[in-house]
């Protein structure tokens, strides 16, 4: 019986009805296949700094700084909280530091110079808590001593060509000698920092000093933890707070509280200021679960669809089989056959296209998905396959059951296969306008935040970084020099740059306000910089960096001005990190992404901490060669090194822009699916009205009068549908543009157009075919079987 059946069921589906089963089969490869990518993602994010052996005990320490109300959630914390926390409690078995240098670091080789933008500081014990292999050296010991420094595979070989460089030396910076005291395996893919190189944490007293690595409100590290065997990590946090009151001074216990996060949270979880790499969202695996799975389930309705439409004219088939013993069991399992070879046709074709699109998907992605290395997916990817076949089988199956016929006659059915596909065409049209309007609004947004800045302006500038902060005294004299250098206009030297969330945080005290003390975002910038940003004066005037009074010249944005309550704010003096006098307040400006609402700022200059060198390029080519040149000179033993601010910008909306192109690849397969899917359908439909349509024609119906009553059956349902879509979308979009401080108005339009483009590709494709069969002959169709 099955070999007859499986017979039967390839002559039926690859001789009768081969065009529809190669939609079927397409349909259900592409969403199988998007179903398998999206699978691989999630799982790959759910996955994140699970293969350390202690995964489950390794815990980050995170602070909440408290300023009058207002709470900064950091992901740093201050080095001392690191000093203090080992052996000070005995659910801690060890605890280690990590540092990383804002930019890039130089190393140097002999005559050979390097910046490495991965290159990180760390106790002796991080090796103790995070078990990445080695190859040489030994692990427990690698950062035991002073100026050791241990790189992966791929820097030894870059360095030195060679894997055996145990006791080798680097410069680092210009300055000091590392020793080489071991070789690890490059991290793996899915951490949530990415390191090339460890230097012992000890080093850093040369660079800083005793004084700013002791400094409780200097939170310049990460601290994670590793917990004894049987340890609470609640019980632990409880403590945390008892940690400070013990060594911390009284303004750290009041402003200062510890919190503990797992290690396998952070990259899904965290979104807490100055995170040590950009994170991914949680969000972002539901919205491109959904979208595959709409993809899925709309191919899964075009062969429900199809299946039941088809059936209609495979009534003498049934009858045959009945009349020849064939009960409902046996019809049942005959068209599971036929759902089951179209399934496993379109399974196996699936697993081609993934292994296809996978480069393209990690291009999009950031991700770095190996089908070989994921063969568990093959397990729960068959059982789909056997569901779906199963779930598409039955519906055939109850309608033959339905079908009364006899071997010369015409079958008759009821309303309900009819309602079925006009219920499946809803679905199928609602999900396509959806994800047209909310794809048209993504890309809105998104581009929105690529193009809009509040209060400056960043064409054509780049941002360089100052290594040697010994020559910062000669601002002035630098900035004159590169200013003289073709396709450079202007530059100008600052702590931070707008709009690249890289400010400074430290707290002050306005004598003329009752707020008391605040943590204000620092900008410590010359006299030029608000020239080549733009930056407006409100009021009073902009600050002298020559200023030789007791009291510096500081300005204030608009937001600062609210936040502290300031009702006369010229004149009044600040205390804190400056002791200054304000001398004007200035428009505001995001320094921050434009998710959140513009925060107060404080400016002044201070040289020692000025870390950038800000370029305006009037011609970009020319402008980056000629610095190139002098940059050296400059600044000898450096080698330029600069990013263009809008890029640097563009990070602070990694995660979106990451994904922004698969989820509008998926969007527009879905919407390629349902638009296939519903063309084949009023095709077949369309075919079996045609004896209709020359009845018509007989009595004198017109062309546009055939068309217009082909029309009236599609009108509900591009209504209905259209009403499901644009509830859904405005609910969902507005939720979702609700995260962002600054974003694009809804307007009609969004929610207009794509109904009207899904209803003009119906009614073109559905107009175009009764157009060709109402000018046929209608003898053609009136024909007796």
């Amino acid at each position: 019986m099955i070999r007859s059946f499986l017979i039967l069921g390839l002559r039926n589906l690859f001789n009768k009805n081969r065009v529809y089963t190669f939609v079927n089969i397409l349909g259900l490869a592409v969403g199988l296949a998007s179903l398998w990518l999206v699978s691989l993602f999630i799982y790959d994010e759910y996955t994140f700094d699970r293969h350390y052996t202690k995964t489950d005990t390794i815990y980050r320490v995170i602070l909440d700084f408290a300023s009058d109300g207002t709470i900064t959630s950091w992901a740093k914390t201050s080095a001392p909280i690191g000093q203090y926390l080992q052996g000070a409690f005995p659910e801690i078995e060890q605890v280690a530091r990590i540092r990383k240098n804002p930019g890039t670091d130089l190393l140097s080789i002999g005559e050979r110079q390097f910046y490495e933008p991965q290159l990180f500081f760390t106790d002796s014990t991080f090796f103790q808590i995070f078990d990445i292999p080695f190859q040489k050296g030994n692990r427990d010991l690698a950062l035991a001593d002073k100026n050791n420094i241990v790189l992966t595979e791929a820097l030894a070989l870059k360095y030195f060509g060679s894997t055996d460089v145990i006791g080798k030396t680097i410069r680092y910076d210009n300055s000091i000698d590392l020793k080489v005291t071991g070789v690890m395996e490059s991290m793996h893919p899915n951490s949530h920092f990415i390191a090339d190189a460890f230097v012992t944490f000890s080093t850093l007293r040369d660079l800083f000093g005793e004084k700013r690595l002791a400094h409780w409100g200097q939170f310049d590290h990460y601290t994670y933890v590793l917990l004894a065997p049987g340890a609470s990590a609640i019980q632990l946090e409880s403590k945390l707070s008892d940690l400070l009151k013990r060594n911390a001074p009284e303004w750290v216990q009041e402003k200062e509280s510890l919190f503990l996060q797992p290690l396998t949270s952070i990259h899904l979880h965290s979104d807490r200021k100055d995170e040590i790499s950009a994170n991914s969202n949680e969000k972002f695996s539901y919205i491109l679960g959904t979208i595959a799975l709409f993809i899925l389930l709309m191919a899964c309705a075009n062969f429900i669809n199809l299946s039941t439409a088809t059936q209609l004219s495979r009534s003498k088939e049934v009858a045959i089989q009945k009349a020849l013993g064939a009960n409902a069991s046996n019809l049942t399992f005959y068209f599971f056959i036929e759902s089951l070879v179209i399934c496993l046709t379109a399974f196996m074709l699936s697993l081609l296209m993934t292994q296809l699109a996978l480069p393209y998907f990690n291009m999009s992605t950031g991700k770095q998905i190996m089908l070989q290395q994921n063969l568990w997916l093959l397990t729960p990817a068959l059982g789909v396959v056997t569901l779906i076949a199963l779930f598409t089988g039955l519906f055939p199956a109850w309608q033959s059951g339905k079908l009364t016929t006899s071997l010369v006659g015409k079958p008759q059915t009821g309303g309900t296969s009819s309602g079925l596909r006009t219920s499946l065409a809803v679905f199928q049209f609602s999900i396509s306008i959806f994800l047209i309007i909310a794809t048209w609004i993504v890309f809105k947004q998104l581009n929105f935040l690529e193009s809009s800045q509040f209060g400056f302006n960043s064409e054509n500038v780049i941002v360089v970084p100052v290594k040697d902060r010994s020559q910062n005294n000669r601002f002035q004299t630098l900035t004159n020099e590169i200013e003289q250098l073709p396709g450079i206009e202007k530059a100008c030297f600052s702590s931070s740059t707008p709009g690249a969330n890289n400010s400074l945080t430290y707290t002050y005290t306005m004598l003329g306000s009752e707020s008391g003390e605040q943590a204000l975002s620092t900008f410590l910038v010359d006299d030029k910089f608000f020239d080549l940003y733009h930056i407006q004066i409100k009021e009073g005037r902009l600050l002298n960096p020559n200023n030789i009074d007791t009291l510096a010249d500081v300005l204030l944005n608009e937001a600062a001005v609210e936040t502290l309550q300031l009702k006369d704010p010229i004149g009044q003096q600040v205390t804190g990190k400056v002791n200054g006098k304000v001398v004007g307040i200035v428009m505001n400006f995001n320094h921050t992404s434009l998710h959140e609402a513009v925060q107060p700022v404080i400016m002044y200059a201070f040289t020692p901490t000025f870390r950038f060198v800000s370029v305006k390029l009037n011609d970009n080519q020319a402008g980056i060669e000629a610095l190139g040149k002098k940059w050296p000179e400059l600044y000898h033993g450096y080698p330029l090194e600069y990013d263009f601010l809008n890029d640097q910008i563009k990070q602070l909306y990694g995660a979106e822009f990451k994904l922004k192109e698969a989820y509008t690849s998926f969007s527009l397969i879905a919407i390629l699916i349902a638009g296939v899917g519903l063309i084949g359908l009023t095709t077949y439909l369309l075919n079996r009205k045609l004896k209709e349509i020359s009845i018509r024609k007989v009595f004198g119906g017109s062309t546009i009068q055939i068309i217009k009553w082909m029309y009236a059956s599609y009108v509900f349902i591009i209504i209905l549908a259209s009403v499901l879509a644009g509830s859904a979308s405005y609910y969902f979009m507005t939720r979702w543009l609700n995260e962002f401080s600054y974003q694009i108005e809804l307007n009609i339009v969004y929610f207009i157009l794509p109904p009207l483009v899904m209803a003009c590709v119906l009614f073109l494709s559905t107009g175009f075919q009764t157009l060709r069969a109402s000018r046929a002959n209608p003898i053609k169709y009136l024909k007796e079987d």
